[in-house]
């Protein structure tokens, strides 16, 4: 070679669609963010064709492609609705989409979907595609889990943190946020004794003590974003209650969550921890889970 370089591909969000209340919520986001980040939207209906389509009425192949086009053509529509100058690609693979969703993963800025889509045992099995793609996905991934919601008008984002490799990148994404859309930043650290070994449990003055310690480590973790963003307000809360309860709480009063995959929990080679799982399709505004580069 002669010094010639490939050009850069372009990154685009992907939003995944099925028909369902919950993914035209997801797309109506999407295209809100796609326009506000002048960055391409991409929309993707995966079907699978060895199983029957309850939404559709048809195990027919063709039948179903034709509506996976009409879906398609429909979604579009509602993106330029949005935004009449968006740069929209769409795509209609076999398969999971699941696997078509991680797979686009790959060059996206984010991969945006509702938590609860088509299906006949959708409402039993909630978030099961979310949870998929939340733990296998490469770039952030945004939940978004009830019906009609797109950007708020709190301009609030916040951030669970806990120190782990995660919580630090979650906590990048929520400041590129914030500042992205003028919003406060509210950095979040829940706490709950684990047992009675627990040293806050073993006199009355350990609590002080304990919140203290976690106010300057997350005021360390807070310095370098805070550096490269030195426009987002920012203030953060060290409570004692249970990480769900906490940020399910925060996000009454926001209009985005962010979280790392994992915690400091779990074990080696998990790929979605117990707070993050437990948070999809269930709290009042979109979720975004974001892994550490170092997972």
């Amino acid at each position: 070679m002669s010094g010639i370089t490939s050009p850069t591909p372009t990154r685009r969000l992907v939003v995944g669609v099925d028909g369902s209340a919950h993914g035209w919520a997801a797309l109506a986001w999407a295209a809100e963010r796609a326009s506000a980040d002048n960055v391409p939207l991409h929309i993707i209906h995966a079907f699978a064709p060895d199983i029957p389509m309850v939404g559709f009425g048809t195990t027919d192949q063709s039948s179903i492609l034709e509506e996976g086009r009409r879906l398609l053509e429909t979604a579009t529509a509602r993106a330029h609705a949005i935004d009449s100058t968006l740069r929209v690609t769409t795509s209609l693979p076999p398969g999971f989409a699941s696997r078509s969703l991680v797979n686009a993963s790959h060059d996206a800025t984010m991969v945006v979907l509702g938590a609860v889509g088509h299906g006949l045992l959708s409402r039993a099995t909630i978030g099961a595609v979310a949870q998929q793609v939340a733990a296998h996905a490469t770039c952030p991934v945004v939940i978004v889990g009830h019906e009609g919601h797109t950007e708020g008008s709190h301009r609030r984002v916040v951030v669970g943190v806990d120190g782990s490799p995660s919580s630090r990148a979650a906590l990048h994404t929520a400041f590129d946020h914030a500042a992205a859309t003028d919003s406060e930043l509210v950095v979040v650290h829940a706490w709950e004794a684990r047992g009675l070994e627990d040293p806050t449990l073993q006199t009355d003055s350990s609590w002080p003590a304990y919140e203290s310690e976690l106010e300057r480590k997350v005021t360390q973790e807070i310095a370098a974003s805070s550096a490269s963003h030195p426009a987002v307000k920012v203030r953060h809360d060290v409570v004692r209650d249970s990480p769900i309860a906490a940020l399910t709480q925060a996000a009454d009063t926001a209009d985005l969550v962010v979280v790392g995959a994992r915690g400091t929990g779990g074990f080696p080679g998990l790929h979605l921890g117990s707070v993050s799982g437990r948070l999809l399709g269930r709290t009042a505004c979109p979720l975004v889970v974001v892994h550490s580069p170092e997972a």
